[in-house]
């Protein structure tokens, strides 16, 4: 089973806390980042997804559907969320009592549905941690 940490994002400050959340020591948001940032086309994507968190955190307004779409299902009560631009997508959910805990960064593309799939299971495994 993977081991799970947060690390605290100091940058994004407001009403909701927001962290990584680390896999056996790996930051899967910022690896992706860091991928993004050497391909030097999506930088300003980037920082509009780090803008988004901010806004986020603020909670001064409802995001409109094109930049944060809600993705919980109607059976589930822990939110999940993505964080849209153009091109790049942030999957993140509430974790009671701790903040926004963002998952990973991907690409839109055809693999969506497979990136969705993949952040739910990291997500249900997280949570069966905390219960164990």
């Amino acid at each position: 089973m993977a081991i799970f940490a947060l690390e605290h994002i100091g940058e994004i400050k407001g009403r909701i806390e927001f962290y990584y959340l680390l896999i056996n020591g790996v930051n899967q948001f910022k690896e992706m980042e860091m991928e993004l940032e050497k391909q030097g086309n999506y930088d300003s994507e980037l920082v509009t997804l780090y803008a988004r968190m901010q806004e986020m955190a603020e909670m001064k307004q409802p995001m409109p559907k094109t930049k944060c779409r809600d993705l919980t299902p109607s059976t589930k009560t822990n939110k999940e969320y993505e964080l849209k631009t153009k091109n790049l997508r942030c999957y993140l959910f509430h974790e009671e009592h701790t903040g926004r805990v963002i998952v990973f960064l991907g690409k839109k593309s055809k693999r969506q549905q497979k990136d969705i799939n993949r952040f739910r299971k990291i997500k249900k495994e997280y949570l069966q941690t905390l219960t164990s």
